[in-house]
């Protein structure tokens, strides 16, 4: 499988939450556990967007 960000050969893969596409561990950004089972996961070109960032950052994380 290939990674839809830096076309790198992967094994394991995420999804973004704001662009959706598949990622490897490096293009991930930050990730935040949203519940017990639910990650919340943002990629580097998302993270670059002032929208999407504000949005990441003011989804809460359970404690």
């Amino acid at each position: 499988m290939l990674c839809e960000r830096c076309n790198e050969n992967i094994y394991n893969s995420v999804r973004c939450d704001y662009c959706k596409r598949r990622i490897c561990n490096n293009c991930m950004k930050s990730s935040k556990k949203i519940s017990k089972t639910a990650h919340l996961v943002i990629c580097k070109d998302c993270w670059s967007k002032a929208g999407r960032k504000k949005s990441y950052k003011r989804s809460r994380a359970s404690a």
